[in-house]
């Protein structure tokens, strides 16, 4: 049975969100809004930019330990890697976006190990050109996930959420973008560091295995992408495992995230030159 909305309560709290608008709590005010209608836990609010490293502004996750997101992981992340993908405007469960086995993959259990039991849903819309914002809704626990008529309701939100983000950004901007943080050239050693990643070592299908080890694939849904056996593709992880030194997928993202600390200097060459030559040194 799709569950009823209170239109009534909502606009309520949509107007408390249009008094804040040009305030510090419009960002609560708007969670409480939609945490009225669409129960959740935890929220996250991000920028994600073409070219650059994501922008945090805000998320209530405190109690729970959670990694700097905008200092490598977003790399790895389905929504960030949807908006590089073009996705259109509108909210969706990490399920839609997340390779298959996603959760069953070392990613997911080192990353997002603390949100154990989670379902993950959150908007990915446009605030100028070059600029997304992406609002996580979290919740824990048993029969969490995300109903049809909730999914609903959320993208049949999106303008509110938009607009309501827009000006956020717009306030926020000039102070973030000067930055030195936020540079461009953090986002371009990033990437490449990702995109170098044990190139050095590894033939062109070990490192585009990797890239998707990487991005939480499992064997089978590589297979599945790459249009080969699965078995095929264990032996390339075998091959690559045995050329990094390394055991498990555990061990191949820790090494990974090794590497990002290094990703500095020259960035044309594999980060993991420059591990080897600091470990022998």
């Amino acid at each position: 049975m799709s569950k009823k909305f209170d239109l009534v309560a909502w606009n309520s709290c949509i107007a408390r969100v249009i008094e804040t608008v040009d305030h510090p709590t419009v960002l609560q005010a708007l969670m409480d809004a939609i945490g009225g209608m669409v129960p959740f836990e935890s929220w996250y609010v991000v920028f994600f930019r073409r070219g650059a490293p994501p922008i945090e502004v805000d998320y209530n996750y405190r109690n729970r330990g959670r990694e700097r997101y905008a200092e490598g992981p977003y790399l790895l992340c389905p929504y960030y890697n949807a908006f590089t993908e073009n996705i259109a405007p509108g909210c969706y469960t990490m399920r839609e976006l997340a390779p298959a086995d996603f959760k069953t993959g070392e990613f997911y259990r080192n990353y997002y190990g603390a949100f154990e039991n989670a379902e993950e849903t959150g908007w990915i819309l446009p605030v100028d050109d070059e600029t997304s914002v992406h609002v996580s809704l979290t919740r824990y626990g048993a029969n969490t996930k995300y109903q049809p008529s909730e999914q609903r309701f959320l993208n049949q939100a999106s303008g509110i959420v938009s607009a309501i983000m827009q000006r956020i950004w717009a306030r926020v901007r000039p102070e973030i973008l000067s930055s030195e943080r936020f540079s461009i050239d953090f986002h371009v050693r990033m990437t490449q560091a990702f995109r170098l990643f044990a190139t050095s070592v590894l033939t062109d299908r070990e490192s585009e295995i990797t890239h998707l080890l990487l991005k939480g694939h499992s064997a089978k849904s590589i297979a599945r992408l790459l249009g080969i056996s699965p078995g095929t593709v264990r032996n390339h992880m075998k091959s690559i495992y045995g050329k990094l030194e390394i055991s498990s997928q555990s061990e191949l993202f820790g090494l990974f995230f090794e590497t990002l600390s290094l990703a500095g200097g020259d960035i044309t060459r594999d980060p993991l030159i420059f591990l080897h030559n600091r470990s022998s040194s």
